[in-house]
């Protein structure tokens, strides 16, 4: 089976042209889970559920009364129950076993950034069912660029 690799050279298909890059499967489900991560919810007509959560706390500080670390543990339950839902629905080629965010808050000039760190592991259900990785050490190259998500949060 043949797989491309994202995003999809769609104005070479718009003139003619065959699209002669292949990627393995390995490779085009992380460009998928990628894709899905850098995603806005509600930016996509074909499904406005499609996107990740993570970009609603975007330069968003905790409720008042409400403590960083509470805050910081809702955030990560909310994007880890999103992302498993969005891989589950867009990413059937996976099933995940165990899926692990780490959330780190720093300082980037004068704002608050949220690090985070996405770890998946779980087995493939095309093939010969193998282990699945994310990211990958086959494909740290391609994990390069989204890791680690940062998210501004506000001022410190």
């Amino acid at each position: 089976m043949e797989y491309y690799p994202i995003p999809l050279r769609t104005d070479e298909l718009m003139r003619g042209k065959r699209l002669e890059d292949e990627t393995d499967i390995r490779l085009s489900i992380h460009q998928n889970i990628r894709m899905i991560l850098k995603s806005f919810s509600l930016n996509y007509r074909f499904d406005p559920s499609f996107g990740c959560l993570m970009n609603k706390y975007h330069a968003h500080t905790p409720p008042q009364g409400t403590s960083e670390r509470v805050w910081r543990d809702k955030m990560r339950q909310d994007f880890q129950k999103n992302l498993q839902d969005m891989i589950s629905r867009y990413e059937t080629r996976i099933k995940i076993d165990e899926m692990n965010i780490r959330m780190r808050q720093s300082r980037k000039n004068d704002e608050s950034i949220m690090n985070v760190k996405i770890q998946i592991n779980g087995k493939m259900t095309i093939g010969r069912r193998e282990n699945f990785h994310y990211p990958d050490s086959e494909i740290t190259d391609d994990a390069k660029e989204v890791f680690p998500l940062m998210i501004p949060v506000g001022k410190m």
